[in-house]
């Protein structure tokens, strides 16, 4: 009887042993398959470009993702385009996206049909802070000065997108100081500096990361940050609003990266991770978050969803509130 027990199981073995070395490869966690999107919705140049593209490479470099993340700009509608073109992908586990915090607020000002709660949210990789700049040699380069020139004279202010954290920026601004600027909207921070440079717009709002480039090389003067505290390095001379006696103008923004509708469990996973991995990594570290003044953070996708469909929709009644008080 005993010998017949083993003879059967050593029948049973060899395929035995077939499904369970079979098992780790159906078991494994999901993967992409083939080359990722990552959308940006704005033009080349910008932060939300540079976020982009630097996530792109180190996953590349790290061998975090099976192939590649193809960089893929889809500016138009402050942002809309790209809401639009992600959240037709429904369930596509292939298809990301950065999500800006002033975007996600945009979605909520100008009543997009998709909001930024409608997308997945994924992760939460950076904070970032604003500042006011001018071209160096313009008569704009004293914040106070310029503050109480727009209440008597026309002085643009030079944003990227409408409904965003550049556009209450600029609000704020104004409700704080009693300034009179004009808001002049364009597609990315690249157009914003093109504009500056060319002489159509006086000053405008960047994150430093956007602003750097053209301040190392002595084209802009840094007027003033929204953060609470002064920046470091090359920004570390320029004063807070805070500073300045306005303790209300402090506006701080998230880099985060969202995905189309319905994506999978796993595929969250996967991204949750790939990120938290992205940013742990020294060339992050010191190439992205320290060479641009960011402030280095990770929020998972939970934290990121709840953090996201709190303040985006708080923010955008204050935008709306004042929007309207304008037309009284």
């Amino acid at each position: 009887m005993k010998m017949k027990r083993l003879t059967t199981l050593q029948t049973l073995l060899p395929s035995t042993l077939v499904i369970l070395m079979a098992l780790p490869t159906a078991a494994l966690a999901w993967q992409p398959d083939g080359d990722i999107d990552l959308i940006v919705p704005s033009s080349p140049g910008g932060g939300s470009d540079l976020n982009a593209r630097t996530i792109a490479d180190i996953a590349r470099k790290e061998k975090l993702v099976p192939d590649g993340i193809k960089v893929i700009n889809k500016p138009g509608g402050s942002g809309a385009v790209s809401f639009s073109y992600v959240n037709s992908k429904k369930g596509n586990d292939e298809t990301l996206m950065i999500l800006h915090s002033g975007q996600d607020l945009g979605s909520y000002v100008l009543n997009w049909a998709v909001k930024g709660k409608d997308l997945t949210y994924l992760g939460t990789v950076a904070y970032d802070d604003l500042m006011i700049c001018a071209v160096a040699g313009s008569e704009y380069t004293d914040i106070k000065k310029v503050i109480e020139a727009s209440k008597t004279k026309r002085i643009t202010y030079g944003g990227a997108q409408k409904g965003n954290g550049d556009h209450l920026s600029y609000l704020m601004l104004n409700n704080s100081t009693g300034s009179k600027f004009k808001y002049v909207m364009f597609n990315s921070a690249g157009e914003v500096t093109s504009a500056m440079l060319g002489g159509h717009v006086n000053i405008g709002i960047f994150n430093p990361s956007e602003c750097i480039a053209q301040a190392r090389a002595g084209k802009f003067v840094p007027l003033a940050t929204f953060s609470s505290q002064r920046l470091t390095g090359e920004f570390s001379e320029v004063p807070t609003f805070q500073e300045l006696g306005y303790p209300n103008l402090v506006i701080r923004e998230a880099r985060a990266i969202a995905g189309p509708p319905k994506m999978s469990a796993n595929a969250v996973k996967f991204y949750e991770k790939m990120l938290k991995d992205v940013t742990s990594t020294p060339q992050w570290q010191n190439e992205y978050i320290a060479k641009n003044f960011l402030t280095p953070v990770f929020l998972g996708a939970k934290e990121t969803r709840d953090y996201f469909v709190k303040a985006s929709p708080e923010a955008a009644e204050q935008i709306k509130k004042d929007e309207l008080n304008k037309k009284k």
